[in-house]
């Protein structure tokens, strides 16, 4: 993610994660199984700029996204992302102790205001509550939810004009937690969540995410390892779109919106984070 206005996650490519949430939701038994893959774009710092996590006993899932053009003031946005969801992790890990129930905007508020490095983020966090999910989203990362091959709920994208999004950060210009859309939704046994930041939702269309999900669940879904090795599929797919020259991709479609000549993809970091709602 690039544009702003101004004058221990750590990720390498093709790191992954799997992890299953098997605790009893309520009076629905239901568990979220999350795996998750980066890719972080070839030419930036190592590590990229995004920064993701999984709590597993918390039912719990989260994506933040920091701003690239922090770079031109020598500045590495990746840090406040990466800060900002360790912050979540421990706000998350206290909501659990100390009540037994994670609260996405509370987590986002505490994440943010314990968060003091410089650079901005987008954010999406996301938790498990039986049969409904809760989440939190802020700028163009966010999520979708897939039942039978189908989208029935994708998060808003939030931004203040072309390829500028809302983001958190410490500085006059830039957002706080009150600019975020607090989101809640019903999911049933057999839903696919697929949470990512921008280098996804750039770069794949909607009907190519679901014949994605479709297809991942027809050849993998039997596999212990199947939300970690779809968002492998998932992520992959999304960096050979970002990296063509002719795609009609959904980041060119916004561009002709706004007058400008762009075809192809839109290079950036990739992270996807896969959630399978199951029975327990």
């Amino acid at each position: 993610m690039d544009e702003m206005d101004i004058d221990e996650d750590l990720s390498f490519r093709g790191e992954s994660t799997n992890n299953v949430s098997s605790f009893l939701n309520g009076n629905f038994r239901m568990k979220m199984a999350a795996g998750s893959f980066y890719i972080p774009r070839s030419d930036k710092a190592p590590l990229g700029e995004d920064a993701h996590f999984i709590c597993r006993e918390e039912e719990t899932i989260g994506v933040a996204d920091g701003v690239g053009s922090w770079a031109k003031k020598g500045i590495d946005s990746g840090e406040y992302s990466r800060q900002l969801v360790r912050n979540a992790e421990l706000s998350i890990q206290k909501q659990k102790d100390q009540r037994n129930k994670i609260h996405p905007m509370e987590v986002l508020k505490e994440a943010y205001f314990i968060t003091k490095c410089q650079g901005s983020s987008t954010a999406c966090i996301l938790t498990l509550a039986c049969d409904t999910i809760h989440a939190v989203n802020v700028g163009d990362s966010g999520f979708v939810v897939i039942r039978d091959g189908d989208i029935v709920y994708k998060s808003e994208i939030q931004q203040k004009g072309f390829n500028y999004p809302f983001q958190l950060g410490n500085g006059v210009k830039l957002d706080d937690p009150s600019v975020a859309q607090e989101i809640k939704a019903t999911v049933r046994i057999g839903d696919v969540i697929v949470m990512a930041t921008d280098g996804l939702f750039d770069n794949v269309h909607n009907h190519e995410l679901e014949k994605l999900v479709h297809d991942g669940l027809v050849d993998l879904r039997k596999l212990e390892t199947f939300s970690k090795m779809l968002a492998q599929k998932i992520a992959e797919y999304a960096l050979q779109k970002s990296e063509s020259k002719t795609f009609y991709t959904p980041f060119a479609e916004e561009c002709s919106k706004a007058n400008k000549y762009r075809p192809g993809g839109k290079r950036d970091d990739i992270t996807v984070i896969v959630a399978h709602i199951l029975p327990r």
